[in-house]
């Protein structure tokens, strides 16, 4: 009898997939969880989170899962939903390529909450987030490029598959129960990318580890869906994607884990709190400022070589506030003029609101060339790894450009493990001190460590 799909995919995550993970796997995944958790501080005491707390976390607080930084207990989905958009609000997150979103803001959440209603390690917790992450990103492979086109936001629609393939693993479902939980989460996916530079961007990264939690958890209860949802007419993969076939998934099924997405080609750390698509940008104007030191007064026009998603993605040519700021080119490249480097500081309402802000937003104009544009197949494939040019004319008749192939904190530009700890450093101190920052690092790095005991250090 053949082997659906939906069973073939189960089978890989539960079964082959946490045979083949190894060392170096393990260390990418612990570089993920001390990113993510530098974004959540730098999120702490934000008003959309505390608009969520008040929503979602009861009072007094109950329950197995925490908080990150509040030490407040919820339900599990409950403190996952609030920890995914703490993560994901200052889009200060990771991202990946393929994924065509952000891998640990949707997973990651439900991860700590169930590893904490479990006491499971920190490594028992890793195990699961790497395989939710290797199901995300290669789902990112054969859904796009029309999943994002159409409108979709990935972290939200694969971050839930991964979510709930992680809740899975930690609350050891069996194939059967796993089946149902994919086809309850069917009913659960969503997120759009009108939403871009709004409070809900960044609930997608909750609403994904929360559904992924609810789904595992009913269907443990033993709530039903249909089992087989990635097979047959009106399955999910179909309605999601244009270029959905079964035999993409079947194909592609083999090559999970050989290597690990997390391992290659590895995440983007962003050094920079704004979406990945300007960080080319922003890595053009620090090198033009480097080199030429240009009086802002006498620049007359700044041009922005970039691919045709960009238009279509960084909708906010003129934000009205911080949010909306992040998913800017044109604010990104005159904060980037105007302030050095981005820093959380550029993205408050306050400085969106600078009159020099608005002056050189004028100056720039966004250009689409013809090598770049959606009729290149390899653009199509991949338009955020293109690179962007900027050109500035000055009014004393002077032309300066850069080209960024990739920018700094890709997979081949990296972020070292010291740039991590430091932005980890960085973020957590705003609110505790730096031998508490410090102890939290180290005890990040202890693989027997309980998952537990570190939801509790992280308390403000």
């Amino acid at each position: 009898m053949t082997t659906t799909l939906t069973k073939q995919l189960i089978t890989q995550c539960l079964h082959e997939l946490p045979k083949r993970i190894q060392e170096e796997t393990l260390k990418a995944a612990n570089q993920c969880l001390v990113d993510c958790l530098a974004t959540a501080y730098a999120a702490y005491g934000e008003a959309p989170i505390n608009m969520l707390r008040k929503l979602y976390i009861d009072s007094p607080t109950t329950g197995a899962s925490t908080v990150i930084g509040y030490g407040e207990k919820a339900r599990p989905a409950d403190a996952a939903l609030v920890n995914g958009a703490m993560i994901s609000l200052q889009l200060f997150d990771d991202n990946q390529a393929q994924m065509r979103g952000h891998p640990s803001g949707p997973l990651l959440p439900a991860v700590l909450a169930l590893a904490e209603l479990k006491d499971a390690s920190i490594e028992e917790a890793l195990t699961a987030f790497i395989i939710g992450y290797e199901v995300e990103c290669r789902f990112g492979t054969i859904l796009n490029p029309s999943h994002y086109e159409l409108g979709w936001h990935a972290t939200a629609t694969q971050g839930t598959l991964a979510a709930v393939i992680a809740s899975a693993l930690i609350l050891g479902l069996d194939d059967h129960t796993c089946a149902h939980a994919l086809g309850i989460t069917a009913s659960m996916v969503g997120g759009v990318r009108r939403n871009f530079g709004t409070m809900t961007m960044s609930l997608h990264s909750g609403l994904a580890s929360s559904n992924g939690i609810r789904a595992a958890q009913l269907a443990e209860q033993g709530f039903t869906a249909d089992p087989e949802i990635f097979d047959g007419p009106m399955n999910l993969a179909e309605i999601f994607s244009r270029e959905w076939s079964p035999d993409l998934l079947e194909k592609n099924l083999p090559l999970w884990g050989k290597p690990f997405m997390i391992v290659n080609p590895g995440a983007t750390f962003k050094l920079y709190p704004c979406g990945r698509p300007p960080l080319f940008a922003v890595d053009c104007v620090i090198e033009i400022q480097e080199k030429y030191a240009i009086d802002l007064k006498d620049i007359e026009k700044i041009q922005a070589d970039v691919s045709f998603l960009y238009p279509r993605t960084l909708i906010h040519q003129r934000p009205i506030n911080g949010l909306q700021a992040k998913a800017s080119l044109q604010y990104c490249i005159a904060t980037t003029f105007l302030d050095t480097r981005p820093t959380l500081k550029s993205f408050t309402d306050s400085a969106v609101a600078r009159p020099e802000i608005n002056a050189l937003i004028d100056l720039i104009e966004v250009h689409v060339p013809p090598h770049l544009t959606e009729d290149i197949p390899a653009v199509r494939k991949a338009p955020f790894e293109q690179p962007v040019k900027i050109t500035v004319q000055t009014k004393s008749g002077k032309t300066y450009s850069a080209t960024v192939p990739i920018h700094k904190g890709s997979p081949q530009n990296p972020a070292s493990p010291n740039d991590l700890q430091q932005k980890f450093i960085d973020c957590a101190t705003m609110h505790i001190p730096l031998a508490k920052a410090k102890t939290i690092l180290d005890f990040i790095s202890q693989p027997n460590a309980k998952v537990r005991t570190l939801m509790q250090l992280l308390q403000v």
